[in-house]
């Protein structure tokens, strides 16, 4: 490993301990403000790492992540929005193919996405155990430390968060 990637796999780290807080927040604002966070820092680990897909569909994940932040304005409140940003996922992640691995991080956060569009916080959560299991194999075949462990802490958190926020409405 060079210089590069150590201080990218460093990067990652703190991007999980910012991850994990997310899960943690009690509404979808609250969820989608720390989770931005911690994307801005992936694309930087993933740059690092020489992982294009990463970078690339994260950089969609960040205006992924402001679009359903601001879903009050009646532009960005379009049902169509959560549709034209898992497609830009789909292209990009064949314009940066790696190989087959690559199939893993575009479907989940295709999937992702779209479950951040139409779901609320609990529904949400239950979807992380599918997408962040697809994604660790992307992590796991690039090596991402970061990623694995940020998609195995994002299930316990999401798991977590669950359990905590059971009895409220899923919808909110």
């Amino acid at each position: 490993m060079d210089t590069i990637e150590i201080i990218g796999q460093v990067v990652g780290i703190v991007a999980v301990v910012i991850s994990f807080l997310t899960y943690q927040m009690k509404s979808k604002r609250g969820i989608l403000a720390m989770l931005s966070c911690a994307t801005v820092l992936f694309c930087i680990h993933y740059a690092c790492l020489k992982a294009p897909v990463g970078v690339f569909l994260n950089i969609v994940g960040i205006i992924r992540n402001l679009c359903y932040y601001h879903s009050d304005k009646k532009i960005l409140s379009s049902k169509f929005v959560p549709i034209i940003l898992a497609s830009a996922m789909g292209v990009l992640g064949i314009i940066t193919w790696e190989g087959v691995h690559s199939l893993f991080f575009v479907v989940g956060l295709m999937l992702n996405t779209l479950a951040m569009g139409y779901f609320g916080p609990q529904n949400l959560r239950k979807s992380l155990l599918l997408t962040c299991t697809l994604i660790f194999i992307y992590n796991a075949c690039t090596f991402s430390i970061g990623g694995m462990i940020n998609e195995t802490v994002a299930v316990i958190s999401a798991i977590i968060g669950l359990v905590r926020y059971r009895r409220e409405n899923t919808t909110t």
